[in-house]
């Protein structure tokens, strides 16, 4: 689909070359919906048929969905290295978990005080600051500053490993009630209707991400800043928006705790899953200039969020001051990269 897009572009290029911006931008645009719509239709439709089959409501929650809404950055990044765009890469799976603190995190706490007592366990904590560090660490004290095999075969290790150990706990505890449970069980589309679902969402996710690829990769290269920038600022945030609507929804819902569970949940499988996959199918090389500035900022993000974690009542000051970090990062690597 890639090669296609490249051929209309081309054709187009030679005729007007607005005509062609414009195709960019709209293809760039068009690759966000499609991926938030795939996104959405594969992870819920995907949860209905495991309910169906009669997987375990909790097990549905802690693996397939949790899967299933990473799937925008996880086919983002295999179009990327497949159209020979692996800055983005590295820019999406760090972008977006600054983001999903700095920016998601920041406006739920203007909208709404959040208490963090209690509301995930230490372990998980652990294991987001173990997994950010060695992450930036195999890339930042690589003598290629790339993410390799090793790596990515060791984060696809972890990642599933987490998962197991989650399904486990889980499974101890099966008395408490998955907050998906009511949702399916009011499910009535036959299998063949949540079939057709999943597939629409897999194809809406790998046009979504060729078109995106596309769009943003020639972008870049016409402006001359490199695609782990775009992949740093606007897919990451692309990306991420469906992550906003979701905390909003469960701020009205009062579900603080389950939020702060959703962005740490989605840091480690940037991380793991995303960045797993993006190693085995790589190498993955920076290509800023100061790509320690990425490392240090989701580091940074990290480290406050963990800090918060230890029973601190977020305000809207604390929001105010994530959006303002968010803000000067995102400008400073901006400025230093391009």
């Amino acid at each position: 689909m890639y090669d296609l897009f490249n051929i209309w572009g081309s054709a187009l290029k030679d005729i007007s070359f607005l005509g062609f911006i414009a195709l960019l931008v709209g293809s760039a645009i068009v690759g966000l919906v499609s991926l938030t719509k795939g996104g959405d239709l594969l992870s819920d439709n995907c949860s209905i048929l495991a309910r169906k089959l009669g997987v375990p409501p909790v097990i549905v929650g802690l693996t397939i969905v949790s899967v299933a809404t990473s799937a925008p950055e996880l086919f983002t990044s295999i179009s990327a290295i497949n159209s020979g765009a692996s800055g983005l890469v590295l820019g999406n799976i760090i972008g977006s978990n600054v983001a999903n603190i700095g920016l998601i995190l920041g406006i739920s706490l203007i909208l709404k005080p959040v208490n963090t007592h209690r509301a995930v366990k230490p372990i998980q904590l652990v294991l987001l600051t173990l997994v950010t560090l060695g992450f930036s660490s195999s890339i930042i004290f690589s003598h290629t500053s790339a993410l390799s095999f090793q790596a990515g075969f060791i984060l696809i290790i972890f990642i599933f490993g987490y998962l197991g150990s989650l399904c486990v706990v889980s499974l101890r505890n099966r008395n408490i009630q998955s907050p998906l449970e009511d949702e399916l069980e009011n499910e009535n589309q036959s299998v063949f209707v949540v079939i057709s679902f999943i597939l629409l969402g897999g194809l809406l996710l790998w046009l979504g991400s060729e078109s995106l690829v596309y769009g943003s990769k020639n972008l870049a290269d016409i402006v001359g800043i490199p695609n782990e920038l775009i992949g740093f600022t606007l897919i990451a945030i692309g990306t991420s928006l469906p992550e906003l609507a979701a905390s909003i929804a469960l701020l009205k819902k009062n579900e603080t705790h389950m939020l702060l569970g959703n962005i740490i949940g989605s840091n480690l499988f940037n991380i793991g899953l995303v960045g797993g996959v993006a190693g085995i199918l790589g190498p993955i090389f920076c290509e800023t200039p100061y790509p320690w500035l990425d490392h240090l900022s989701m580091i940074l993000f990290t480290l406050i969020l963990v800090f918060w974690m230890l029973g601190t009542e977020l305000t809207r000051k604390h929001g105010i001051s994530l959006l303002m970090l968010y803000i000067a990062v995102s400008a400073t690597t901006w400025v230093a990269n391009s």
